[in-house]
């Protein structure tokens, strides 16, 4: 099986939490997607930062979304309201910051989220009416080629735990709307 398969439960949670129905429905407000990009601020800080310490993006640099996402932020929020971090943003941030010395277990996280932002993300900026900086990219066949010759099986655990991860606080957003 591939890592694609193997993750692909994981997936299609993620994908069918209420958060992403309310994206894929189009009734994504902007306030709350603007705080789902500071929430991916903090968690894509720390793997990108975490990947570039093991040595996995060296010949990806184009992937590194953090400043791209932070910049969106700011445009999304001018002078409105600041958010914080979220209680399941803090507890990713600190799983990810125990692995960060794990090449393996990083390159899942970094998989997960990244790939996505390559394939599904590009579905999203067509969706979600927001500044999407952090989704555009010059080369993107030849990252995820690049990408996809780091990956192996052996990814699967830690790559459907990061999955664990996102669904965790997308539902945080429903919790917070009554909507569970």
């Amino acid at each position: 099986m591939s890592l694609r398969e193997l993750t692909a439960q994981s997936h299609d949670r993620a994908e069918n939490t209420q958060f992403m129905r309310r994206v894929f429905n189009k009734t994504m407000d902007l306030n709350t997607w603007a705080d789902f990009t500071y929430q991916k601020c903090l968690f894509y800080n720390v793997i990108e930062c975490a990947a570039n310490t093991c040595g996995l993006v060296h010949d990806i640099k184009d992937i590194l979304r953090t400043h791209l996402l932070y910049k969106d932020y700011l445009e999304m929020i001018k002078d409105g309201p600041r958010h914080h971090f979220r209680p399941s943003t803090i507890e990713y941030y600190q799983y990810i910051m125990s692995i960060a010395n794990d090449p393996r277990k990083v390159l899942a996280h970094l998989y997960t989220w990244h790939m996505g932002d390559l394939y599904g993300g590009q579905m999203i900026k067509k969706i979600v009416d927001a500044p999407h900086n952090a989704l555009e990219f010059t080369n993107k066949e030849e990252l995820m080629t690049r990408l996809r010759a780091k990956l192996g099986d052996d990814l699967a655990e830690e790559a459907n735990r990061a999955f664990d991860f996102a669904i965790q606080i997308m539902e945080s957003y429903d919790t917070d709307m009554g909507q569970n």
